[in-house]
C-alpha cells in the first residue's frame, strides 16, 4: 500500500483542489497579476543621488521621483547587491601610436614636450 492507497481510505482525508482547478482556468491562460513598466534611466539616477548623495528617505525620494516605494525599493536594492560591470578595454591600433606627444606643463608654461613611443622604445 502506498501514500495515496492509504490516503484515499482514511476517512477524514479530503484531496484539495486549487482555485485553478475549481475554475477550470489554465495557468498558461491566466493574466499576470502585475503590470510592470519601464523606468528610465535619468529616473533612477535622480533616485539613487536623492537617497545617497543627499540622505533623503527612500519613501520621500521615491514621491519626488514620481515613482512607488517598492520600486524605489528595488531598484537601491539591485544598486547594492549588483557587481559594478567591468570595464572593457580595447586595444589601440598602431597608427595612432604616432600621434601621442607628452607635454609637461607647470602653472600653464611648457617645461618639457616630447614623443612619448620613441621616448619609450629608446628605454
Amino acid at each position: 500500500m502506498n501514500f495515496d492507497d492509504a490516503s484515499l481510505s482514511s476517512l477524514h482525508t479530503y484531496r484539495v483542489k486549487t482555485r485553478q482547478q475549481q475554475k477550470g482556468i489554465q495557468p498558461s491562460i491566466q493574466k499576470s497579476k502585475r503590470k510592470y513598466c519601464h523606468i528610465s534611466p535619468d529616473r533612477k539616477n535622480q533616485l539613487i543621488s536623492l537617497v545617497l548623495d543627499k540622505k533623503l528617505r527612500i519613501k520621500d525620494a521615491a514621491a519626488i521621483c514620481s515613482l512607488n516605494y517598492s520600486t524605489a525599493k528595488t531598484i537601491l536594492y539591485t544598486l547594492r547587491h549588483r557587481p559594478p560591470k567591468q570595464a572593457i578595454v580595447k586595444p589601440i591600433s598602431n597608427s595612432t601610436q604616432q600621434n601621442l606627444t607628452m607635454r609637461i606643463l607647470i602653472n600653464g608654461k611648457l617645461v618639457n614636450e616630447y614623443d612619448f613611443y620613441a621616448k619609450s622604445n629608446k628605454s
